[in-house]
């Protein structure tokens, strides 16, 4: 139990750092190229990694769902079946990479008829394209060697190395910039290399710390591919709904409202990303556990860790978005200059809603643990036309530009995430009870008590330079997190569940 504690301390330290170095590196690298190349460049950079994601969930969902099937076999020390699924999810993971590679060359080569580009950004986007595409084939052949982090429960492992990644892509970034090679693609091409070494380290982590795990692909069988298809689809078609409400929001704002504003709304998103990578340390670090409590069929105390961790969540993104949306356009100003500013209400519609919404992915993460994916996919899906439907509908009819954008995405969001998904946990849980419904009411809790805060410390301590605002964000921020700490610590006593 102590070393399991102590993991999970490592998982959120490391977390947080890769978080911390990650939003650094984003907020660095912005204005960076806005400065060199122009607003509308970082635009392109948006709209390519979410076309490119769009295309990864699509063959990467038979990769979540190996990955479940190897941990809970692994749990339950059924060996063979373990290395089975291993190499199927393997020979899957190298066809489907096969097919994204195949993909990207031929969208790469019609890139005109896909999204708007400047004529002289053309060559320069293709590269980008085919560089961030290929980021993602690398990350599908490393996804059957990633079972080993969440087994031996040392995903920090994980954000050490995509801490590298951060810092690679600044650091030849401005080597390329210095000796005049200013490009789009100068940030991927470092994450291609650190990805490379990545897979190679992941290959030899696995083979010494789980040596029943090995390379055999006459081992894949096909009635555990058909397995893991099955689920997988599903999952697939969840993705793909989630990239239609959320990172697919700037290729539809790239679309309906033109390059220039969709570089401002794509700079705004970097919050909205900021949370979600909250949002992924937390889970991931929780997820272990939701592993081991369901594969020892302990249903009961599955549930209520399910609770205890959605609270966490709650009350960690209360204080996140409570403070972005005082701080955010003050932010932006320092950040990114005057003509970034005066869009507060943008940054509202983008961060206000997520501790309501974001939690119930832990919901969804034990969908999966529990492989009841069809259902929440369906959801998803449906959301996610729901999303082009509602942008489509409220910038076109409504002429509300971007603002539409940002109100479709929060509308279909808080309807799937606050309504469908807790519906369809109450119809597979024995255990459900009210006790769901603690979550949203520390999220409320959280966000109005971060504003309150964060408004008075901001008369007190005005933002007029950056080290004022530095200063006024740490004491409200500090004096937010000390409370929302203390009240979940009386909450998780209460569900009297431990890590």
């Amino acid at each position: 139990m102590k070393a399991n504690s102590s993991n999970f301390q490592l998982n959120i330290i490391f977390g947080f750092v890769n978080s911390v170095v990650s939003v650094v590196q984003t907020f660095w690298f912005i204005p960076y190229i806005k400065e060199y190349l122009g607003t509308t460049a970082y635009g392109y950079i948006s709209v390519v990694n979410g076309l490119s994601n769009t295309l990864f969930v699509l063959v990467s969902a038979i990769g979540s769902m190996g990955t479940r099937f190897i941990l809970v076999t692994l749990e339950r020390k059924y060996d063979e079946e373990s290395n089975e699924y291993f190499n199927t999810e393997l020979f899957a993971m190298i066809v489907g990479s096969l097919i994204l590679g195949i993909i990207a060359l031929v969208l790469s080569f019609n890139l005109g008829k896909v999204m708007r580009v400047d004529h002289h950004f053309y060559k320069e986007v293709q590269v980008l394209l085919i560089l961030t595409i290929n980021t993602l084939i690398l990350q599908l052949l490393a996804s059957p060697f990633s079972a080993s982090f969440f087994f031996k429960n040392t995903i920090y492992i994980t954000y050490i190395l995509y801490t590298l990644d951060y810092l690679g892509r600044i650091t030849l970034t401005v080597i390329m910039f210095h000796h005049n090679m200013k490009v789009l693609w100068s940030a991927v091409l470092s994450t291609n290399i650190v990805y490379i070494l990545s897979l190679v380290f992941y290959m030899a982590y696995s083979r010494h710390n789980i040596p029943s795990l090995s390379i055999n692909l006459y081992r894949a069988k096909l009635d555990k591919l058909i397995e893991l298809v099955k689920s997988g689809v599903w999952i697939a078609v969840s993705s793909a709904g989630n990239m239609m409400v959320s990172s697919l929001n700037t290729y539809f704002a790239n679309i309906l409202c033109g390059v220039f504003i969709t570089g401002i709304y794509a700079s705004i998103m970097q919050f909205n990303i900021m949370e979600s990578m909250v949002l992924s340390v937390l889970v991931n670090s929780l997820l272990p556990k939701m592993f081991k409590l369901f594969s020892h069929n302990d249903s009961k105390n599955l549930f209520f860790y399910t609770i205890y961790s959605m609270t966490l969540v709650s009350l960690i993104l209360g204080v996140v978005s409570g403070g972005i949306v005082i701080y955010g356009n003050d932010f932006m100003n320092i950040w990114m200059g005057n003509k970034f500013t005066g869009y507060a209400p943008l940054i509202f519609l983008t961060v206000a809603y997520l501790p309501f919404t974001l939690p119930s992915q832990v919901i969804n993460q034990s969908f999966t643990v529990m492989n009841k994916v069809m259902m929440p996919a369906m959801f998803t899906i449906l959301t996610g036309l729901m999303n082009i439907l509602l942008s489509i509908i409220f910038v076109k009819l409504f002429q509300w530009n971007i603002y539409g954008v940002a109100l479709a995405s929060l509308v279909v969001q808080v309807f799937r995430d606050c309504i469908l998904f807790p519906c369809y946990f109450y119809k597979i849980s024995m255990y459900f009870d009210k006790k769901m419904s603690i979550p949203f009411f520390a999220a409320l809790a959280s966000i109005v008590i971060t504003i309150a805060i964060c408004f008075v410390i901001r008369l007190l301590i005005k933002p007029t330079s950056i080290l004022a605002f530095i200063s006024s964000v740490m004491i409200a921020g500090g004096i937010a997190l000390s409370i929302i700490l203390c009240i979940f610590n009386f909450i998780s006593r209460k569900l009297s569940i431990s890590l």
